[in-house]
């Protein structure tokens, strides 16, 4: 076997996938090049001798899979959504997946935002930096003094729409601060919210308790425009509101007037409607909204986890044992493919 590797492995995980095969590697962040054509892809793996692809954001669809003969495929994303999992799963081939790989990353920055919006963070920098605030100007550091009182995350609620692998991250590290946590997701059983001592509620429950609101739910047609005008108008005035996840989960112009208004104290965003983020979005030019370009995963240590979590698929699936994370358990025999 050899893998064409284009995803990014940090360096222990490249080690141990080069003393199980040799590698070619093509990391996409180094080449800024990412594979959408399936020939253009299938070519490469075939004049590269390859019989094993991991990929993060490259195409794997039947022009790869139909044109060169694969072993394994692997892919650095919870959701194999770039992969032809079932024509796959047909010819046999494992699909390795990484689930959750990020969630520690994006639930770091989701109680960096908390705590951003809670205290203010964005408008004091600017401040300090001379940058125009409804504070600038001389004489009024008072006034900004006084306008900078925020409020503590302890005693407040958390309020989780989506109580996955990241809502769960949140909801500890929320905990920590000794906020009460409460969440939605009408997939887990009662356990789930038990074990992690948050309770469980309705959506409109949730909302409406939140004093800072933060999404949690993956882009399905099912979670698209979940969080609407009903729900928007049930939270608390002055309440916070936090969207690492997907903008599809929420109605853009309720959640608008919401800000534009004040009635919504304050937001951050990871995902806007439009993207990539720009300085003209309506959302950006709000005083009360702080928004990055869709970076919640952008860490080294995310990297590290999704290397480390596909050779650990391999070193299993080549050792005949069953892979930690596989998205297609079907193809699984007992033995090496």
């Amino acid at each position: 076997m050899k893998a064409f590797l284009t995803a990014s492995f940090d360096a222990p995980s490249r080690a141990r996938l080069e003393r199980l095969m040799p590698v070619h590697v093509e990391d996409w962040r180094v080449t800024k090049q990412l594979f959408f054509d399936g020939a253009e892809f299938a070519r490469r793996i075939r004049e590269e001798g390859c019989d094993v692809v991991v990929v993060e954001a490259d195409l794997v669809h039947r022009e790869v899979i139909e044109g060169v003969d694969l072993r394994m495929i692997g892919v650095c994303r919870g959701d194999p959504v770039n992969v032809d999992v079932a024509l796959a799963t047909e010819r046999g081939i494992p699909v390795f997946h990484t689930p959750a790989r990020n969630a520690d990353a994006v639930a770091d920055l989701t109680l960096c935002f908390m705590l951003m919006v809670a205290r203010h963070v964005r408008q004091g920098v600017d401040f300090v930096r001379g940058k125009d605030t409804p504070w600038s100007g001389a004489g009024d550091y008072l006034k900004m003094y006084e306008a900078m009182h925020g409020v503590e995350l302890g005693g407040r609620t958390v309020g989780l729409v989506g109580f996955g692998a990241i809502g769960r991250r949140v909801a500890k590290r929320a905990q920590a601060f000794g906020s009460r946590v409460v969440a939605f997701d009408p997939h887990l059983p009662d356990a789930v919210f038990e074990e992690a001592g948050v309770a469980r509620d309705t959506l409109d429950g949730v909302v409406e308790q939140a004093d800072f609101l933060s999404i949690h739910v993956p882009d399905v047609p099912e979670t698209r425009g979940l969080v609407g005008a009903a729900q928007i108008a049930r939270m608390k005035p002055g309440a916070y509101f936090v969207n690492t996840a997907r903008a599809a989960a929420v109605e853009e112009e309720p959640l608008y007037q919401a800000l534009a208004s004040g009635r919504i104290r304050a937001a951050a965003f990871d995902v806007l409607w439009n993207e990539p983020a720009s300085a003209e979005d309506r959302f950006v030019k709000l005083d009360n909204v702080i928004v990055t370009p869709h970076v919640g995963g952008a860490t080294h240590d995310v990297i590290a986890h999704q290397g480390q979590m596909v050779c650990d698929s391999i070193e299993a699936w080549l050792a005949g044992r069953r892979p930690p994370w596989i998205a297609n358990p079907s193809v699984f025999r007992g033995a090496a493919g």
